[in-house]
């Protein structure tokens, strides 16, 4: 009788733990804001802009158009936006520090398009808007597309071929004459490169240069022996040159335009727009977005991670969202970080960080989810283009691309 007794009450006990509700449940609904939203739009320009400040390499990215956006509302006030963007380059480098809604937009036959993921969590009342993570895949317009346009434009080259290196160190020999600065530069690396036929084989080189330890007081035959400045002290330029070979009159018309950046300087645009700006005015003032010791919410926000991957122009006749990696692929910056606490080293891969947080503890930062493989519901994604591109438009994935 007492066994009978003890199994119905151990019944009784189990029925009511089940039938009871979790004492809290994280919130996981995401929104489907529309594309053209102000706070989406805001929230693509943040991203966009700490995406290109985290970069060390490459050409700063414009956005073109938002593909997609979710959102997850915060219990801690605040929302994270699960962004989708369509997005090309400029013709300004990530060194010159510059926002991309200042930098040029490269003609569309020497564009270079893609989409980036990107998880920004931004919250208005903290005067935060940190970017968690992001990954971009970018490509050139295929060729085919540049001859159907344009059959005598140049298309962009191999820049490590030893023919452009030639033509950037001819035109920084240039530079070096002309220019006012105490120490000669040399060359650090080609980052793009053409070439056309107008008078004769003409080379378009763009490419990165160093201050060297060689002063321009003396004379120097050899400018590719002098050694670099120390990091501390060296100056990092961007320069874009041509050299035109003349068959007719047998000569060399060479040109050269450089911009020197200190590596020293930490100012930006977006620094110095913030020096005359108080907190509140515009979500675009919200640029705290990296943890720093005055912000007691800062040691919630991991360190943002990310990567871009350039591939190869497409000898294929698909459209971008078909393509895969390639073994040719070229990352810039840095790669995620291996088994970093608190983040997700892959927006659709295996994560750390886990979907809901531990009851157990209070929650004091922002809850980010695996990046959702659902897109917008809104019939207004994807959002309008920035600027009409006749040879991007059938170009543009119709869906995610794969990364």
């Amino acid at each position: 009788m007492v066994l009978l007794v003890s199994m119905l009450f151990g019944i009784q006990a189990l029925c009511s733990w089940a039938a009871s509700p979790p004492a809290r449940e994280a919130p996981t609904a995401l929104l489907s804001p529309t594309c053209n939203d102000t706070a989406v739009e805001e929230a693509a320009d943040l991203a966009l802009r700490q995406i290109n400040a985290d970069r060390k390499e490459g050409y700063i990215l414009s956005l073109h158009r938002i593909f997609s956006v979710r959102e997850h509302h915060q219990e801690i006030t605040g929302s994270v936006f699960y962004l989708i963007l369509d997005v090309v380059d400029t013709e300004c480098h990530v060194l010159s520090k510059k926002l991309w809604k200042n930098c040029m937009a490269r003609s569309a036959h020497t564009t270079v398009y893609g989409q980036c993921k990107a998880v920004i969590y931004i919250n208005q009342a903290r005067n935060i808007a940190h970017l968690n993570t992001y990954e971009c895949i970018l490509q050139p317009v295929p060729p085919r597309y540049i001859w159907t346009v344009c059959p005598d434009c140049p298309v962009d080259d191999c820049p490590t071929e030893p023919k452009y290196l030639e033509a950037a160190v001819q035109s920084l020999a240039k530079f070096n004459e002309e220019s006012e600065q105490t120490h000669y530069f040399s060359v650090l690396n080609v980052t793009r490169a053409s070439m056309q036929w107008v008078i004769g084989p003409a080379y378009f080189v763009e490419f990165l240069i160093q201050e060297t330890s060689c002063s321009k007081n003396d004379t120097i035959p050899d400018i590719s022996k002098c050694k670099p400045l120390l990091s501390k002290l060296a100056q990092i330029g961007f320069c874009k040159g041509s050299v035109v070979n003349s068959d007719l009159e047998h000569e060399q018309f060479v040109t050269i335009s450089c911009e020197i950046y200190s590596l020293q300087d930490p100012a930006t645009e977006e620094g110095k727009q913030q020096d005359n700006q108080t907190p509140g005015q515009s979500s675009q003032n919200h640029q705290q977005g990296f943890p720093s010791e005055t912000n007691p919410f800062s040691p919630h926000l991991e360190k943002t991670v990310g990567w871009v991957k350039i591939l190869p122009p497409s000898t294929e006749d698909n459209s971008f969202q078909n393509l895969t990696g390639s073994q040719n692929e070229h990352k810039d910056v840095k790669p995620f970080p291996p088994e970093a606490v608190g983040s997700a080293p892959s927006l659709d891969g295996e994560k750390t960080q886990v979907d809901k947080p531990d009851l157990t503890k209070t929650i004091t930062g922002p809850v980010i989810l695996r990046f959702p493989e659902e897109l917008s519901l809104s019939d207004s994604c994807p959002g309008e283009a920035k600027k009409i591109n006749s040879i991007l438009q059938p170009l543009l994935p119709k869906k995610p691309t794969k990364i």
